[in-house]
């Protein structure tokens, strides 16, 4: 058995097999280590409405500055912190796809992730957050595969 998920649903499918009770295959694509790279480092800092969320918190706390916004939204989101997570049963069957030039995805988020989870695996995909999907989805059933096979031979009795 395996869990796989694309951009923020790799952070779910990390999730999941951190804290499954048995070994499955973990695929998390395209995929940050936590929600706050996404959010708060990636391209997607710059498309969230820091000053509508600010205006939410001046209701409860006169004065409050971007910076305050950024990092209550830093707190909130740590929860999805995978690294924090259990390792996986099977650190072998865990490959991580990510993509060279992902603007919503800084490369460092990636390493932080494989070497939270000492055994698993990053395959690099040249291209950006989708045209890496797109131009290499070969890659990424490749790697499904792959860690399919690596949870079988683990539990095949030999």
């Amino acid at each position: 058995m395996g869990v796989c998920g694309l951009s923020m649903g790799g952070v779910h499918a990390a999730m999941v097999g951190s804290l499954h009770p048995t070994p499955i295959a973990t695929l998390p694509f395209l995929s940050p280590h936590s929600a706050v790279v996404a959010f708060c480092e990636g391209i997607l800092k710059h498309a969230t409405a820091w000053e509508a969320l600010r205006d939410d918190l001046a209701v409860q706390k006169a004065a409050t500055t971007i910076e305050e916004v950024r990092e209550r939204m830093r707190n909130v989101l740590s929860l999805t912190d995978v690294t924090r997570f259990p390792i996986p049963k099977n650190p072998d069957a865990v490959i991580l796809v990510a993509a060279t030039d992902d603007g919503y995805i800084p490369k460092h988020s990636v390493v932080e992730l494989q070497k939270a989870w000492s055994g698993s695996e990053v395959r690099w995909v040249t291209g950006g957050h989708v045209s890496s999907f797109l131009l290499h989805n070969g890659e990424f059933r490749r790697a499904i595969v792959d860690a399919l096979n690596r949870l079988q031979w683990k539990e095949s009795p030999l």
